[in-house]
Order: structure tokens, then sequence, then C-alpha cells
């Protein structure tokens, strides 16, 4: 990385000694990528002209073409996934005939040398000014994961519970609702329009490239929702030779530890196939992919089925100009429980509770959900130094609880959020980016549960990056967000964030301190209903949250084996809103909890190429205190320290393929606190999971043991998480 930011020093002082003389006519510049280390061709490198908006993919055959590139002296920037980034130097000339050969080395410790979700647009992940984990699609498909949380379950500082994530400790859990992490589906806002919260089963996962999840306040670019991070969920690129790609997944769980616990004779299975296909038809890429998803349940009314869907189309008739347009729906029918089955309530055999039953009043109580996303996005470059962006998107979602014992009493909500967003991206000088658009987006939602409500919310941002010197860089940028909830009562939250990167070779150092906020949803504000004796009562009056948050960071390479990556970051917030129990204990209600404080500690460390490019090793440890400083008691559902321990092991079995053996061995303290049911025994979370991966060709088995040891705990009240589970995923890509 010293190297690079060298040499793009020194062809800016060319470019500079150069300026007073008049600037050459646009050229093509035509090049291929390639490996160091066998000459082969790389496709699906990101390729960039290095102080401009210009950047591109190359194809199959490692190809890349610009075809109105500046006549000057040009840095090339490739990156892929397993390789170092590479800076290639172009001469200046005014023929279209510049051809360029750029050799990438492989290494073994890259993750993912570009991410996009940290400032909307292509950059180094080294310097990035925030925490940016990435899972790749190596790490799903090794993992035989069947929704996105589960890929993502184990990065750094991130907790799922319940499909609630919190990130950093920035969510408790209030199931589903109000969620502060944003997600985004290709850099689209999608996130629920009432509830607000987060739906992991909108997208097939063999259809998912890669999620970046960035790590504290994105309010300054993403506005509400983004208080805690972002997740963004990348789905791959389609490739330009057809392509079709099955996967078929079947297991299922052990038996309950204690045979008093025992609900069924049969085994509880689960299974899905997905299916896509692709190809290209001249400057049109089209994707076709579904699938279903079924599980019999490893507890008493848990039983589920999925069916999900993705169309995308892309085209692109010139590398810098391409629009998208991309359709994803799910249904999801699944048994409804809310806690197992105590004393009384159920076929007990005499024990106060029966973890893996629920209470018999319950039994048949479903939910089904729909899920629909439409959107629309375009990229074009105007020039090599602006290029313009708009998205367009509509989002609906559909829930119905249907209760067994009392349907007069079931309960639908039906939303829909549409939303719009134009931006640029200028380079108005050398080492200098500006970053900046408009965004609005309307959301309305017709229930039994939040009533008849909208929500507008109206935004404006803008960013700038600048290099100061060689070796850092500095980000100034604020957004204005102003939103209304029934057309009334309109507030203004300006949200500025300013970050720094510096390089201290091989030392790469980040801070960052920012405001952020989040408006409650309309489920928090409006919701009323009552579930198994417990009444929850609306709060209309609530304030939006509030923060001043930071981090410290560095990163660096320890030999050529070793990645090393830590963070100190600390947040303040006001009036943060947590299920709290009120009326004497008898109902919940969402309120403002005056002022809460999180600071902790990440650290990510990552070891590859050991015993002879065998072994993989990868340790990630998070601290955490969350104080909720006007009670002065923790924060719900914040474990003080998540561990996670992962190791892979390949061998090479020419013919036949190669084999992977792996496991991860996951830590989740107890949480010092729950607020509900304070009495119960809570039990960390100690949980390994093995993994054995066979591949040949465009085939791949992956066979795997989830929580080994059948260790019994829960992560939310009364909801036991699952027992030993066992599965077998078979993929084939032709």
């Amino acid at each position: 990385m010293r190297a690079i930011a060298l040499a793009a020093v020194a062809a800016a002082a060319a470019r500079a000694a150069a300026a007073q003389a008049p600037a050459p006519p646009l050229r093509v510049v035509a090049g291929i990528v390639i490996s160091r280390s066998d000459s082969a061709p790389v496709a699906g490198a990101s390729v960039a002209i290095v102080g401009t908006a210009l950047r591109t993919v190359t194809d199959a055959a490692g190809r890349f073409a610009f075809a109105r590139a500046p006549g000057e002296m040009l840095d090339l920037l490739a990156a892929r996934i397993g390789y170092e980034p590479e800076l290639a130097s172009v001469a200046e000339g005014r023929a279209d005939d510049t051809t360029v050969v750029i050799s990438l080395v492989p290494t073994p410790i890259q993750v993912s040398p570009i991410v996009v979700t940290a400032s909307r647009a292509e950059h180094l992940a080294q310097e990035s000014p925030v925490s940016v984990a990435v899972a790749t699609g190596e790490d799903i498909a090794r993992r035989a994961t069947i929704t996105v949380d589960e890929a993502i379950a184990l990065v750094p500082g991130v907790q799922i519970l319940d499909g609630q994530i919190g990130i950093r400790g920035s969510s408790g859990y209030a199931r589903g609702v109000g969620s502060r992490v944003l997600m985004l589906v290709d850099g689209v806002p999608a996130n629920e329009g009432d509830r607000d919260g987060i739906d992991w089963d909108l997208l097939p996962v063999n259809s998912v490239e890669r999620v970046e999840v960035m790590k504290g306040t994105g309010s300054a670019l993403y506005g509400s929702s983004a208080l805690g991070g972002v997740v963004n969920v990348i789905t791959r690129e389609i490739p330009d030779a057809p392509q079709v790609s099955l996967r078929l997944l079947g297991g299922g769980y052990a038996a309950p530890p204690s045979p008093d616990w025992r609900w069924r004779t049969s085994p509880a299975l689960l299974g899905g196939a997905d299916l896509s296909v692709s190809r290209r038809v001249g400057p049109v890429k089209v994707l076709l992919a579904g699938g279903v998803a079924g599980d019999g349940g490893y507890r008493e009314n848990n039983d589920d089925f999925r069916v999900h869907g993705l169309a995308k189309l892309v085209l692109a008739p010139d590398p810098q100009l391409q629009a998208t347009l991309e359709g994803s729906l799910a249904r999801d029918n699944h048994g409804d429980v809310l806690f197992w089955c105590t004393e009384g309530q159920c076929a007990d055999r005499g024990l106060a509770y029966q973890p893996f039953r629920v209470d018999s009043t319950t039994l048949g109580n479903r939910t089904r959900s729909d899920k629909i996303l439409v959107l629309a996005t375009a990229r074009g470059a105007l020039s090599p130094s602006l290029a313009l962006r708009g998205r367009a998107s509509w989002y609906r979602t559909y829930f119905l609880d249907t209760y067994q014992t009392t349907p007069a009493d079931s309960q639908a909500a039906m939303a829909d959020r549409v939303g719009s967003e134009v931006g640029i991206e200028w380079h108005p000088a050398e080492g200098r980016v500006i970053d900046a658009g408009a965004e609005a987006a309307y959301s309305t939602v017709t229930s039994d549960l939040f009533g008849d409500h909208s929500e507008t919310d109206l935004a404006w941002y803008a960013e700038d990056e600048t290099a100061a010197g060689r070796n850092t860089r500095f980000t100034f940028g604020a957004r204005i967000d102003a939103i209304a909830v029934d057309g009334v009562a309109w507030n203004a939250v300006a949200s500025p964030r300013v970050a720094a990167t510096w390089l201290w070779s091989p030392v790469q150092l980040r801070a960052s301190v920012g405001r952020g906020f989040r408006a409650p949803s309309l489920a928090e504000r409006f919701t009323s209903t009552a579930a198994q004796g417990i009444q929850v009562i609306p709060n209309p009056n609530l304030s939006n949250e509030t923060s001043w948050s930071g981090e410290l960071g560095a990163a660096t390479p320890v030999a050529r084996h070793l990645l090393v990556d830590a963070a100190l970051f600390w947040g303040e917030y006001q009036n943060l809103i947590e299920p709290e129990l009120v009326t004497g204990g008898t109902a919940i209600q969402f309120t403002n909890v005056t002022r809460a404080r999180l600071r902790g500690l990440d650290l990510t460390a990552r070891a590859a190429d050991l015993a002879a490019g065998h072994l993989t090793l990868a340790l990630a440890w998070t601290w955490l205190d969350a104080q909720d400083l006007t009670a002065h008691q923790p924060l719900a559902f914040r474990p003080r320290q998540l561990a996670t321990l992962s190791a892979d092991w390949v061998t090479d079995a020419g013919r036949a393929g190669s084999l992977a053996a792996g496991f991860d061995a996951h830590y989740a303290s107890r949480p010092a606190r729950v607020g509900i049911f304070e009495n119960d025994r809570r039990v960390p979370q100690r949980t390994v999971d093995l993994r054995l991966v066979w591949r040949r060709g465009g085939v791949g088995v992956v066979a795997r043991v989830a929580n080994l040891f059948n260790y019994t705990y829960t992560l939310v009240p009364r909801t036991l998480e699952p027992p030993r589970t066992f599965s077998l995923a078979l993929t084939v890509t032709r």
C-alpha cells in the first residue's frame, strides 16, 4: 500500500507540472488483468482510473477497456478478492491503442480489497475511515447458510437475536421492531416501512456476492436506521458466459438432550433447493434465481416453509453507463412461538418448564409474511471527473398473524415504502472527491396493530474526501433529514461526520467522529396489542434517538501471513428507545431512555497460508460496556464479550478435487440484564460448528454439524436456540 501511495503522488506531481499545457484529447485505454502466480486471467476484478469517476470490471478473459480515458498520464488501480491491489501507470498518449497488462499478486490474507458502503463509492478497504467487515460468497458457501443473517452472525461485533441484528451493542431485542442497523440491497435501503425491521429471507443466498458490514453510525450518509451501522447485501455480478447453478440442502435436528423434554417421536428435518440461471445477450445481462426451503422445527409449533425469487437485469451498453432493474420476492409461513411452556400450560410432565413445547392454547398459531422489493439504479460517467447516479425503489411487506383458539384476534399489517435518490460523484482535483445528493422516502402502513399512518423523509447530503500529502486523507460530510409523521410535525435532524486515515507504513490508522439519529418506527409509536398475557401499549410521543460516536482503529499486516485489526469505539446516546415494563410490570411500552453509553474494543486477526499453505486461522473478539446512565444499570441483551475462533485446513487431492475441514467456536457471555423474566437462569453461549467441504470443478459438497455438543442455551427470554443440527449441501455450477 505504501508503494501504491508513493506512485500515486509521483504521478500527481508529474500531472501538476504539465498542468499549464493543453490537455490531450480523450483516448481508449484497454488491457488485461492477470495473476502473477500463473498468468491466468483474473475475472471480476475492479479497475479504476485514479482521481476520476471512471471504473469498470474485467470480463471472463480478464479484459477491460475505457473508451473515454484522459490523454494525460494515468494511474490504473486494479483489485480483486484474494489479491493485493496493484497500481499501473499509463504514459501520456493520443492514440487509441494503449494496452496495459496489470499483474495481481495473490495474497492469503486479503479478504476484500474494495468496499462500497463506507463512502457510497468504491474504496480500498485499507483506506476506509470506519471499520468495515466483509462476509464473502466463499464464507456463505462453506457454511451452507440458508439466510443472509446466518452469513454475518460470526462477523466481529455482530450479534443476531432471533433475527434482530446489533452491531457493537447498538440494538437489544424488540422482536424485530425498530432496527438500529440499516439494510441495503445493492446500495438501496430495504428496511420495512412499518416496523423498520430487516427481512433476512428476502434474497436467495446463492445469489449473494458478498455482505459488507459497516460498524458505527452511518447517519451522515444514510440517515435514520443507520444509527448503529449498515449491512449492504451485494448480489453477484452476472458473468458474460451462460451459467446455471443448483444447490440442494438437507438435514435435521438432534433430539433434545433430556428425555423429559422430547415432544416428538420422529426427527425434525429441514431442506431446500435453489436454482439460478444467468446469461448475457448483447449489452443485456439477465439473472433469474429462486428456491424453496422447509424446516420441520426443533420446537413445538416451530415449523417453517419459505419460497423466494430474484430477477436481475443489467443494461451496460458502455462500461461507464450501467442501469440495473432488480426484483425480489419472498413468502414465509411459520408457526408462531413466543415463549416456551411453563408449568400447567402444556403436558409439562411435572416439570417447571418444557423448553421445547409451547402453551397448548397457542398451538396452531401462525404467521404468514410476504415481501416484494423492486429497485432500479443507474450510473453514468459524463466525463472523467463527473458521474451521476440515481435510484428508485418500492418495498411492500405484509404479515398476517392468525390465532387458532381466538380467530377473531388475528392481526395483519401492510406497509409500503417508496424511495428515490439522485447524486453526483465529482473529482474536482487530484486526490479529492465530492459525493453529494438528495433522497426522498414515503412510507405508509395499514394495520390492526399500528393503525393507519404515514411517514415522509426528505434528505440532503454531501461528503468531501481530500488527500493531504501522500499518506493522509480527510473526510468531512453531513446530512440533513426532515421527517414528518402523518404529514404534520416536521422535524429536521443534522448528522455531521469527520474522519481521517493515515498510512504509517505498514500500519493504516483510521479515526472518525459522527452524529447519528434514528426516528422511531411507526410500530414503536403506535403498537397496541397483547401476547400471552402481556399488553403492549402505544407511545406516539416518542422522540428521535440521537448519538455522538466515534472510533480509533489500526490495521497492519504482520509478515505475509497475518493481518491484525483493532478498534476502540464509543457512543453517547440520548433518548435511546427500549421496550420497558410499565404499569407495575403488567405491560410493555417503547420508551426513551434518557442517556446511554456504549464503549468497547474490537480485535480481529487472520492468519493464512500456514502449514505449507494448508491452514487458515481467524480470531475475533469484542469487549463491550453498555450502560443505561439514567437508571444506572446495564442495557438489556448486551453481552460483555463476543468471541469467535475459526480454522480451516485445505488439502489438494489432485484429480479428486480439494478437501477442506474447519470449525467455528463461538462464545457470547451471559447478558447482565434482559429486562423481562430476570429470575430465569441464563448461561453464556458456547457453541462449536464443524464442516467438511469437498470441491471438484463446478461441484461442491458441504457437510456441517452446528452446535456439535448439543449445548442448551437461550439468547432471548424463554426461547431455546437450536440443538445439534446436521446439514448436507450439494452445489453444481455449469
